[in-house]
């Protein structure tokens, strides 16, 4: 197990309410809503089946956490422990917002952790594989 993953946060309302900037954004809206240094409002999320949350990424930088919510179907949600990241190898990532308004970047923090590289089936190798992509804020 990744010990930069949070076991204890595995669904919507569990998640803490800690001040996160990031977004969610809800089935029926051609937009996310942004959230700046404020909790996620937990009860209208899951207030009804629809509309959904799409996706929400969130960051508080206070509590060095990060959590990613996916609706694949079903929620999925993942939580992630910055203290643990700075043990591992890190490339940080820039990328242009898609209707975020007031950012200029989204910032993310991609993992790279050590894998065996089977060469053949004697030989292998050491190499580093980006293994997570971790939401770390935004550049205004």
């Amino acid at each position: 197990m990744k010990n930069y993953i949070i076991d204890n946060i595995k669904e919507i309302s569990q998640i803490p309410d800690h001040k996160f900037s990031g977004y969610y954004w809800l089935s029926d809206s051609d937009k996310p809503e942004m959230l700046f240094e404020e909790a996620l409002p937990k009860n209208k999320i899951l207030a009804s089946i629809n509309p959904f949350c799409v996706e929400a990424l969130l960051y508080s930088k206070e509590e060095g956490i990060s959590i990613h919510i996916q609706h694949t179907g079903q929620y999925q949600v993942t939580a992630f422990d910055h203290q643990e990241l700075d043990k591992l190898e890190i490339v940080p990532k820039e990328y242009i917002p898609h209707k975020l308004e007031q950012v200029q970047k989204v910032i993310f923090k991609q993992v790279w952790e050590e894998v065996q590289l089977e060469v053949d089936e004697s030989t292998s190798f050491p190499t580093l594989k980006p293994t997570s992509l971790i939401f770390s804020g935004f550049k205004y």
